[in-house]
């Protein structure tokens, strides 16, 4: 019996990470396209770290090492996904050694942690180094902004003015920012997968974006009309990509669909409140963090709350012949 469940326990982290990996490509791809073999260095020291933590810690507690999981691949990826090309590449390996070591290991693996290993690990490298995370001058000549990310020019209330040209480069990357986080049309065919493949994890994107869009709409920081400032705060940082790929990780989903939706609006909320009040100019990661130690207490008290509601409705019954 132990056996099978390590056997079905392995398949299904597997599935999971390789659909994550799967989604992950391209955003890379894209990277490597705007920055060239740099970003592929990046990503290879933040994998290289967290498989070198990952087996290090496995034998220090005598455990079986598994690299068909595919955890530790996904989280070094995702980690240096949302980094500057041009980060110092110690920083993406220290980030994910610091996501598997303080999250993947202590609760038994990827899929049983109750936090996000890859916002923990952003988080990490944001309070150790944050002039080096949001520092994107490398390669940003031919960037529409230069080195000024969106970011930092709503941090300081500045605005763009959107037309054909601008709003192609906006949604498209081409931009400085997170080397692999910042084309939305990438993001969206990911989505897209998402949904082919656990289409109910999506209601927690939902309720994130529609969050985060609704937010700047009604509550600005910057000048300018509320689709302007909608499409500038979710095209800035790893907003969108936090939504997709941190939202959605399986150990820290609520069970129930309408509770789903309420953790991804809350974490939104978050979010967006500490774009205007906190320290850095991309909290998402931290926003993530504190929906995950919020959502047991969500789903205790919302799922009962849909749990008795659904139990009140009222039962037809037929009488027989």
């Amino acid at each position: 019996m132990a056996e099978n469940a390590v056997k079905q326990n392995k398949v299904k982290n597997s599935r999971i990470f390789g659909d994550y990996l799967i989604m992950l490509v391209a955003p890379l791809v894209i990277a490597v396209w705007y920055y060239g073999v740099r970003a592929v260095y990046a990503a290879a020291a933040a994998v290289a770290g967290a498989m070198i933590t990952d087996i290090a810690a496995n034998l220090i507690i005598r455990k079986q090492y598994r690299l068909k999981d595919l955890s530790s691949v996904y989280i070094g990826a995702a980690i240096a996904a949302m980094m500057p090309a041009g980060i110092p590449l110690y920083i993406p390996a220290l980030a994910a050694a610091f996501a598997v070591l303080a999250v993947k290991i202590p609760f038994g693996g990827g899929l049983r942690a109750p936090f996000s290993p890859v916002a923990a690990g952003f988080a990490f490298a944001c309070v150790c180094f944050k002039e080096q995370i949001f520092d994107y001058s490398y390669n940003s000549v031919d960037k529409l902004l230069g080195s000024a990310s969106l970011g930092s020019l709503l941090a300081k209330g500045n605005s763009v003015r959107l037309n054909s040209v601008n709003l192609f480069d906006i949604v498209s990357g081409n931009v400085a920012g997170p080397m692999a986080t910042g084309c939305g049309i990438v993001l969206i065919a990911c989505c897209a997968y998402l949904f082919v493949r656990r289409r109910k994890a999506l209601l927690t994107t939902a309720g994130f974006i529609v969050t985060c869009a609704v937010f700047p709409a009604v509550f600005p920081r910057i000048n300018a009309s509320p689709i302007t400032s909608v499409v500038l705060e979710l095209s800035s940082g790893s907003l969108i990509f936090a939504g997709v790929f941190l939202l959605t990780d399986l150990a820290t989903l609520p069970k129930s669909s309408a509770v789903r939706v309420i953790y991804g609006a809350v974490c939104g909320v978050i979010c967006m409140t500490m774009r205007r009040l906190g320290a850095y100019e991309e909290p998402v990661c931290f926003a993530v963090l504190l929906a995950n130690g919020l959502r047991p207490v969500m789903e205790s008290a919302l799922g009962n709350a849909f749990s008795k509601g659904a139990k009140s409705k009222p039962v037809k019954v037929v009488a027989g012949k």
